[in-house]
């Protein structure tokens, strides 16, 4: 749908409904990057321990305990975010992460939690972010909930290089998932919504459908 793959470097917002695949999505995002060998970063504002977390994605078939800790590795942001720490924090936090760890790949869910805290210091945040990821030649994905009355965060929209978003509509009594890329630079892609399911093969994509 995308020619290949998200462009290196880029941030790309991840938007959808509760149920939608989000966590899927990110989650096999990082272990194909671990397939190939890369190093990979998820970055929680909240969510619970990582062994909480790789008990909810050992379902799938292509998550493997030996990546946690080893290629994927996980970063708390709780604490930061209940000392209301100023956005030079999460920067400097950020930054020495992928200095250290040196990730392809780098997840962040609900970074839009951060506006409470930061307030009118969280705009400039998301450019400084946006340019790091840049300077860092890192594929950033950043996975935020729909927003009552409009599909996903104005504010990280405006900063980020894509918008994929996922769907869990009511469509005659029953759920359809659905996937949609809504912008994507330096690629073409294709227009409108595709099926998509969930099975313990992750994420699946029916283009067309």
């Amino acid at each position: 749908m995308i020619e290949g793959g998200l462009p290196r470097p880029s941030l790309t917002l991840l938007a959808g409904d509760a149920g939608a695949g989000k966590t899927t999505f990110c989650t096999q995002f990082l272990c194909k990057g671990a397939d190939l060998g890369e190093h990979c970063l998820y970055l929680l504002t909240f969510g619970g321990p990582p062994d909480l977390l790789f008990n909810y994605a050992s379902s799938y078939e292509f998550v493997k305990s030996a990546y946690f800790g080893n290629e994927i590795c996980y970063l708390g942001l709780e604490e930061m975010v209940e000392k209301s720490c100023r956005s030079k924090g999460f920067l400097d936090i950020l930054e020495k992460e992928i200095d250290t760890f040196q990730p392809a790949r780098v997840v962040i869910e609900n970074l839009s939690i951060l506006e409470d805290v930061l307030k009118d210091e969280y705009r400039r945040f998301l450019l400084k972010l946006s340019h790091m990821i840049k300077e860092k030649a890192v594929v950033a994905l950043v996975a935020e909930d729909a927003q009552p009355g409009t599909p996903y965060p104005a504010h990280i929209a405006q900063v980020a290089d894509g918008i994929i978003l996922l769907q869990n509509e009511e469509i005659n009594f029953a759920r359809r998932r659905s996937i949609e890329i809504v912008k994507m630079c330096g690629t073409d892609h294709h227009l409108g919504k595709h099926a998509v399911d969930i099975s313990v093969k992750g994420l699946v994509v029916y283009p067309g459908l």
